[in-house]
Order: C-alpha cells, then structure tokens, then sequence
C-alpha cells in the first residue's frame, strides 16, 4: 500500500445480542449501550470517524452517476440503456431515489461532522497536541460546511442541523438557500487559520480545499442576491488559491512518464502516480485516495470503476473484438457523453490545437483487430480503419460507441495477475484542481461585469492546453464558461451542482438542448432550478410542514 495515504474502514461498535424470555429481564438496564457519551475514548477513535468521512466522500464522488453529470448536458444514457437515462422526466418526481442519495449523503456526513465537533472537547478525549485536535475540529467543520453548501446548490434551503441529537425530531425548519449558503460558509471560514496548506497524507484536507469552496459558496450566494460583495469574496478567495505561491497549474511534461513521446501534459494529469501534489502535481488542491493493495486487502472501493462506467463497446463493431487497452478496457457504457461533448464543444473555430482534444487524449479512430475476420480473407483488416457507415450500423439503436476519453481510462491496467479485467483504474482522483479554481474566478469577474478579467482566466486554462484561439472579453458569457468547464473539467465538476447553483432556467435549459435521447425535451415539460426536496423527507417531518420546490409539487 502507498505510504501516507488515507487508510480507509468503518467503525463498528460490538453489538450484545441476547435471547430470553425472562420477563425480568425485559425491565432491567442493559449492561453494554454503545452510545455517543461512552464511544469515544481516544482522539484514534475521532480520527476514524472522519476517515469516514473521506470515504463517504469519495464514494459519492467516484461511483454514483448524477455525481459525474448523468443527465445533464455532458452525459445521458445510451439508447441502450433507456431505462437508466435520468433525462426522461415522466419518470423522475420527488419519490426518485436519486435525490434521496444525495439529500441522505448530505446530512449523514453533516451528522457525522457534528458527532466530531461534540466529541472533540472532551476532557477523556487524550490529544497529541492542541494542533492536533483543532485540525480534527477543522476537518469535521470543512465537511459540514461541504455538506450544506452542496445542499443549498442542488435542494435550496434546508434544515440547519448543528447537533447530536439523542431523540427523534419530527419538527424541522427550513432555512432559506442564502441562509444556508452563509451556514457554510461560516463554518468554512472559521478554520482557515486550522488547517495547514499542504500536507504529507495524501487526502486529507487542506487550507486551499476550503477557500476554492468559499469562493464557489459566494459566487453561488452572490448569484442568488445579485450582490457585488459576494462577488468580490468570490474573487478574493480564488485569488487566494490561484496566487498564493502554494499552486500553479502543470504547463510541462511531469511524472514517471514525461518522456514518452506524443503525449503532453494534459495526458501527464491522469496517469497513476501522478494526480497528488505530494507526487509533484502542484495542480492538485485535493486528492481522492484510491489503492490496489488497500482493494485487495480491505477496502472493496478504492477503485476507479471508470473503463467500465465510462468506455463504449467497440466489440459490437464486426471486426472489433476484446476489452483490452486498444478499445479503452471493459466497457458496458453505462453512461455516454452527449453530442455536446462529443462534438459540438471542439469546433475547430474554438478549439483548433487544443490539447484536451488531442489524438492521444480523446481517442476516435477505431482499428480493426480481429484477427478471424472477415472470414474471406481473415486479418486482412488488422490496423486499419473502421469506416464510419460500419460503426454507424453497429451503432443504431445502441449508442454505445463513441470515442474513448483517456483520463478515463488507462493503457496500463493494473492487477491483471490478480484476477482484475480491466473494469477498474487504480490510481487516484481529483477532488479539487486548480483549473477549476481559475474557471470559478472567471465566472465571478463575468458576474462582477469585468469581462476583462474573466477572459484573462479562461485564456491562462487555454493557453496551457495550446488553444490557438484565445477569447476576447466581448465573447465571455455563461454559455462560454460552461463550454470551457466541459472542455477541462468533464467528469471531475459535479456538473449538476454546476448547473443549478447558476439559477433560472441554465439547468433545464441546457438539458433540452444538449441531452442525447429525445424525451429529454418532450419530457421535460416544467421549468426547475433545485432538485425537489425527497418526498421521504417532507413525510417524516410530520411535526412542521417542508415545503417542496418549486415545478414539483404536482409531479
């Protein structure tokens, strides 16, 4: 296992389990009760719970769907897969388990936050160092003000829980989505001086993890209010990031595999042993932690489960057979990318030169290597290239080939000797990387009407891809950043959070325009700006009403 990596595991209490029929018995005290007061007896014990943490986190980022876009202008389902497709809004209503995952996740690590900040002032709670415990506290504030902050970009305002509770509540409130987004945003400010700029466990958190959502919070919070302040905090706090000295984004060649040739260092970030900034990547702000040896032997999630996610199925072209490192890995293509992304986003007119569209990053040449075929005259094909009228037939009905993203896949699979089939990456991800911190300063100095400054950002990503065309202030809109964010951030950004943090109808705009299957726009019949608050949650309330969001009241 890599050293000074997060080591993931749960915590499980023992549990007395005893059977009886002496109604005496019934009436006693029990002997052993693991609650919050009796738990807890070491800070190891309170570092485990934010372990947790950092692995709930990762869970969600990695493995479910919505959290990579699914169902909004970047992804959809194949036709295939029309069952799956979460653009089809005759069937997704406030009963949809989708929106309960994310609410559920939300508040399980905003319990979980409040359980460290109520334990960690515990006088039989033994601390190294004061340092120590105030990077706990610090840890366990960051998620919660995470938490509530992506709550308010995706359900608006919500009930604000700042304790343990040790009864059932049925009465909760709702706070309003400004009052929710300064809830976060206090907790995230409050622990800046707490939490140090770097550090050599790769993952934990750090001090420019907090101040890249502080500026993303307040340019959420400015966009709801239309306050220049909150712009100008937005600004401030990116600038932190961006020119504080600890950052800069990668422009040359970096890693164990910086001398190969055709390659460049858009290729370089998604390679294994590449993505933290303890390897050398001074782009990264925060790491997700994935390991084969921890896999292996404990923690069943620390994977990438991309090549299968994520790559099309060559091998339904005749002629085209495996699932090895030529077709992008095992894919099942359980979610693809929309034209939008395919296509529409790399105009040559916008795009000519760019790096991330490169041959060796987004692969859309597909070979022949069927050795058996065509059975007249068997490998006479090899290394040549597919027509389009072959995949186009294969491809009808199905849309599941499409070309292969590299950062989501690998050409050097790992554990194949211990039974792995390349279904899975082993290396880590970004939870936050400073392209991103750039592309939220641009959208603030948009919004700020300082279209100069916006283009000066969007241009410094640019240039580092080797754009030929860099824009000019009078181009900048929302639209352009959003194609930009797609070009640099696909399937890092949560592109729904993206999306509806932004207001109005850019959403279900979006949505109609872009989505891949038809229903998308016939479906989509009401206009949204927030997911609706699950109808779980509104029916347990029973002591105080919950309102539902607006456009899905009568869904």
């Amino acid at each position: 296992m890599k050293a000074n990596k997060i080591i993931f595991f749960l915590m499980i209490p023992c549990l007395l389990i005893v059977s009886c029929n002496d109604e005496e018995f019934l009436t006693e005290e029990p002997k052993t009760f693991n609650t919050i007061d009796n738990i807890f007896s070491s800070s190891a014990q309170v570092d485990q719970l934010l372990v947790t943490l950092y692995k709930d986190f990762r869970n969600l980022r990695v493995f479910n769907w919505q959290s990579k876009g699914h169902g909004t202008d970047v992804y959809d389902s194949p036709e295939f897969r029309l069952g799956d497709s979460f653009t089809d809004y005759s069937r997704i209503n406030a009963q949809s388990g989708q929106f309960n995952t994310f609410y559920e996740f939300y508040y399980r690590v905003i319990s979980r936050a409040n359980t460290v900040l109520e334990v960690a002032d515990r006088e039989n709670i033994n601390w190294p160092s004061e340092e120590e415990r105030l990077y706990a506290i610090a840890q366990a504030k960051f998620f919660r003000g995470y938490a509530y902050g992506s709550l308010a970009e995706l359900f608006g305002g919500v009930p604000l829980v700042q304790e343990v509770f040790d009864q059932p509540k049925f009465d909760f409130e709702r706070a309003t989505r400004e009052e929710t987004y300064r809830f976060a945003i206090n907790d995230l400010e409050s622990i800046l001086m707490d939490l140090p700029e770097t550090t050599t466990q790769d993952g934990r958190v750090v001090r420019g993890a907090a101040q890249h959502y502080l500026s993303e919070f307040y340019l959420a919070v400015g966009t709801l209010t239309g306050s220049d302040q909150d712009f100008t905090s937005s600004v401030a706090y990116a600038s932190d990031v961006i020119d504080g000295g600890v950052y800069s984004l990668m422009t040359a060649r970096f890693g164990e595999r910086m001398d190969e040739a055709d390659k460049d260092v858009w290729w370089d970030l998604f390679r294994i042993n590449n993505v933290n900034y303890n390897d050398g990547n001074r782009e990264c702000i925060w790491s997700i932690q994935i390991d084969f040896d921890a896999f292996v032997a404990e923690d069943g999630d620390a994977v990438l489960s991309y090549p299968r996610m994520f790559s099309p199925v060559y091998r339904a072209i005749p002629g085209v057979t495996g699932v090895a490192e030529d077709v992008g890995g095992r894919g099942v293509a359980f979610i693809a990318p929309t034209d939008y992304v395919q296509n529409l986003i790399w105009d040559p007119a916008i795009s000519d030169n760019d790096q991330r569209n490169a041959p060796h990053n987004i692969r859309r040449t597909i070979l022949y290597n069927d050795e058996s075929y065509p059975a007249d005259n068997p490998g006479s094909l090899i290394g040549q290239e597919v027509p389009q009228d072959t995949i186009a037939k294969a491809n009808e009905g199905n849309g599941w080939i499409y070309p292969i993203f590299e950062k989501l896949t690998t050409d050097e699979f790992v554990g194949l000797d211990q039974g792995e089939n390349r279904s899975n990456l082993f290396r880590d991800e970004y939870a936050i990387r400073l392209a991103e911190t750039y592309l939220l300063r641009a959208e603030a100095y948009h919004r700020l009407g300082n279209n100069e400054q916006a283009a000066n950002d969007i241009n410094i990503i640019r240039s580092r891809a080797q754009c030929t065309y860099l824009i000019s202030a009078a181009e900048v809109n929302i639209d352009f950043i959003l194609d930009e964010r797609a070009r640099e951030l696909l399937a890092e950004e949560s592109r729904w959070h993206t999306l509806l943090r932004m207001g109005g109808t850019v959403a279900v705009d979006r949505i109609r325009e872009f989505s891949t299957l038809p229903h998308a726009a016939t479906s989509l019949n009401f206009d949204y700006n927030l997911w609706p608050i699950p109808q779980t949650v509104i029916d347990r309330n029973s002591g105080n009403v919950l309102e539902q969001n607006p456009g899905w009241s009568n869904r």
